[in-house]
């Protein structure tokens, strides 16, 4: 489970970097692999609905082509975490 976090993190900081949106990664993960990627883009995409989970989701989507994620996990984190 820690390397879909560390990917995510990994994701997130990408997001900032580039100044795509907020310190946000996602991936979700099918018989474990992972099989869908997201960072923040709500600055990238002028889209209210780029959050880091709905990118994730829509690349597992695209790349599994279903919208059947059935027995797939969504692995979400905020980084750096606020203290």
């Amino acid at each position: 489970m820690q390397e879909y976090f560390d990917k995510a993190i990994e994701l997130a900081k990408l997001g900032v970097k580039n100044l795509e949106g907020g310190p946000f990664g996602a991936v979700v993960v099918k018989d474990n692999k992972i099989i869908g990627y997201g960072n923040n883009k709500v600055l990238k995409e002028k889209d209210p609905t780029a959050h880091a989970e709905i990118i994730a989701i829509r690349d597992a989507c695209k790349r599994l082509n279903t919208h059947d994620l059935t027995d797939c996990v969504i692995y979400s984190i905020f980084y750096p975490p606020m203290p």
